[in-house]
């Protein structure tokens, strides 16, 4: 059998706002796919939230109705091949959106943590806010955009964050499914005023709960964004 890249999903993702905490890769290792391991940064495991704009969204080139725009939240940290410390990428701890169709395709078809939010997004030319308040998760998080785009090299955190074209899913007593995420390079926004309040996110462990509440983030900053392309392997 060999494997042959299919694309089933086209969308865009844009104004992305990225709060990165560290934590101890230990702690965090009993959630991650059994053939999977933390990717570190200076010894320490990542957990991002990440925020962002959906739109355009395409499932095997169809359109899906009332699905076209909406923001979404994610809860990311960074992963490698425990066979092969090359392969890194991205695996998903929670997913979270207001549109019933994403979540219920992500999480029972596709197999990914998405959870249905009262999720909702502000925005005006230089202000950009995310935020949930319902019965299992409340934060709020906040940017004002200066420029477009920042001339500035990348710390090595943020090339650490940024810088993943794959994706694993699966749960822990599982081996990770791989999906290849395609895109133009992403700018840094020139960004200030950031905000944020986390007051509860009672849909993941409390181990990462507690970082997320109890710490301040180590870094945050903003990208634009662009049109994405996923691909997942087909065995022929």
């Amino acid at each position: 059998m060999m494997k042959k890249k299919y694309k089933f999903m086209t969308c865009n993702w844009e104004n992305l706002i990225y709060l990165n905490f560290h934590m101890d890769p230990e702690l965090l290792a009993p959630f991650l796919p059994k053939d999977t391991e933390p990717d570190l940064l200076n010894g320490k495991a990542v957990i991002s939230i990440v925020c962002f704009e959906f739109s355009n969204a395409r499932l095997f080139g169809f359109k899906i109705p009332f699905h076209q725009y909406f923001p979404e939240i994610n809860i990311r940290t960074y992963v490698k091949k425990k066979d092969n410390g090359n392969i890194k990428g991205i695996y998903f701890l929670s997913e979270m959106v207001p549109k019933f169709m994403t979540y219920f395709t992500g999480k029972f078809i596709y197999g990914e943590p998405f959870s249905l939010r009262k999720l909702k997004i502000s925005k005006t030319e230089k202000d950009l806010k995310y935020f949930i308040k319902d019965s299992g998760c409340e934060m709020e998080i906040e940017a004002g955009k200066k420029n477009m785009h920042s001339d500035r090299e990348l710390t090595e955190e943020e090339e650490f964050v940024i810088e993943r074209s794959l994706a694993f899913c699966g749960k822990a007593s599982q081996n990770a499914r791989m999906y290849e995420v395609k895109h133009q390079k992403w700018n840094l926004v020139e960004s200030s005023n950031f905000n944020f309040t986390i007051k509860k996110i009672r849909h993941i462990s409390s181990d990462i709960q507690n970082v997320l509440l109890d710490k301040k983030p180590e870094s945050i900053f903003m990208t634009d964004g662009s049109g994405v392309e996923v691909y997942k392997d087909l065995f022929i």
